[in-house]
């Protein structure tokens, strides 16, 4: 994973250079859409773990979670490539190479929604659902289990299906099953349409 963090920061200094377009010589083309934006082939933000870009959580055929982009659209659409240039142009390089997975997530967070709304629990957890719920449907369940992933230079090292926060060691996101997504808001547990 350590050639793909490069590579995507190998790819955000070229975007902030020059994008790059389409690329129709890619074996690969299109991997997403046709017409899609290529600058940015390995995503910085990866592994966002914000489902409504079109991600989830698999079981890679090795039996480990990954991040699954395959459905994502909105990084090689060229209006957001040519934010997150303008977002990511504030920093140096240097700050860049050495930041981690919660810079670019509270920095993923500030361009699509104006602010961060992930939160540091008391424990030191990260609660990504509010940003998940974000603008979706949601109605009251009575129960459900959401998900504590632990993350590690930007690598999924451990996902677990939990009841409570009280449970959570790493980053806490819904459970996502279709088109809905459940979780907790406050103390409640909620079902939401994505």
């Amino acid at each position: 994973m350590k050639n793909e963090r490069e590579r995507a920061l190998i790819d955000l200094f070229a975007a902030m250079e020059d994008f790059a377009g389409s690329a129709l010589e890619c074996y690969h083309y299109p991997c997403h859409f046709e017409g899609q934006d290529c600058s940015l082939c390995y995503c910085p933000f990866y592994p966002c773990l914000i489902y409504r870009l079109g991600g989830e959580l698999i079981v890679s055929s090795t039996g480990s979670y990954v991040w699954s982009c395959k459905n994502c659209r909105w990084i090689h659409e060229k209006e957001s490539v040519e934010e997150i240039v303008t977002y990511f142009s504030a920093f140096s390089r240097q700050f860049l190479v050495e930041a981690n997975w919660r810079f670019f997530s509270k920095s993923l967070q500030e361009i699509l929604f104006g602010m961060e709304l992930g939160k540091e629990e008391k424990s030191g957890v990260y609660n990504l659902m509010p940003a998940n719920f974000y603008g979706c449907e949601c109605k009251p369940a009575n129960s459900g289990e959401f998900l504590d992933v632990i993350i590690e230079n930007f690598i999924i090292s451990s996902v677990k299906k939990i009841e409570s926060m009280d449970e959570a060691k790493g980053i806490v996101i819904p459970e996502k099953s279709g088109n809905m997504i459940l979780g907790m808001i406050e103390d409640g547990f909620v079902r939401c349409i994505l």
